[in-house]
């Protein structure tokens, strides 16, 4: 594996992660049916694997950093990427743990001069750099493809729009539950999930302190809806869970 120098122009203006050189085609690749490129024709599938860039980062990489310059957007093979914005006093907010599939930076990548964002790997991940000149060369030449980008707009800002609804509405133990299933259904695991993130981190993904994550954790397990042992969090009644998460104060 080859090292990206900082800012390394010759590979599109990438800045972190190592370059994978073994050959990896779109249109066979395992994470294709989790995201956008499900849609795309075998024509504009071939045009994306000539073009990207596969990379490798390692457990608490960055990949991208707020306020970076826009050259293109990653789509997650394998691993896992948060991406969140941290406040002037050092808050910070989680805005999504992305799996395979997942494209990070997209958004900013059409629309923007610079990333809104940071993006941190959270475990080892292997990710594919698709540049702006290519995804915008798509977008205009393969219909099929461009109604399936305005409906993965229109989902994430319905998702922005039940985060906020959830910070303002909803008290812990329902943004906690909502959290929960989040996790269950993007592992595609109805009971016992490996959370490979730390608490920390989901403390900031709905908007509280980790002491108080801790104790409605503890909650969870002494009303025996979860199991908890280390990072693994066994959901023992998901009804209860989910039932929970709708609840608004």
């Amino acid at each position: 594996m080859t090292r990206i120098r900082d800012g390394d122009i010759e590979k599109g203006g990438i800045r972190n992660g190592f370059l994978l050189l073994d050959k990896s085609f779109c249109s066979t690749c395992p994470s294709r049916e989790y995201g956008l490129f499900h849609c795309t024709g075998s024509d504009s599938l071939s045009e994306v694997s000539e073009e990207k860039i596969r990379l490798s980062f390692k457990k608490k990489e960055m990949i991208f950093q707020a306020q970076e310059i826009v050259t293109g957007f990653y789509c997650i093979e394998k691993g896992l990427v948060r991406t969140y914005k941290a406040s002037v006093g050092g808050r910070v907010q989680t805005f999504q743990l992305a799996s395979r599939g997942k494209w990070v930076g997209f958004r900013d990548a059409i629309g923007g001069e610079i990333y809104n964002h940071s993006a941190i790997c959270v475990e080892d991940t292997i990710a594919c750099y698709i540049s702006k000149e290519t995804i915008l060369r798509l977008i205009k030449v393969d219909a099929a493809f461009q109604l399936e980008v305005m409906k993965y707009l229109a989902d994430e800002w319905k998702v922005v729009e039940n985060s906020m609804h959830s910070l303002g509405t909803k008290q812990i133990h329902s943004r906690l539950a909502a959290l929960l299933i989040s996790f269950s259904d993007a592992a595609d695991k109805d009971s016992e999930l490996t959370i490979n993130v730390t608490r920390d981190v989901m403390a900031t993904c709905i908007g509280t302190t980790k002491e108080t994550l801790i104790r409605s954790l503890s909650d969870f397990r002494d009303r025996k809806w979860i199991g908890i042992d280390k990072n693994k969090i066994e959901l023992l009644n998901r009804k209860v869970l989910s039932d929970l998460a709708e609840i608004i104060s």
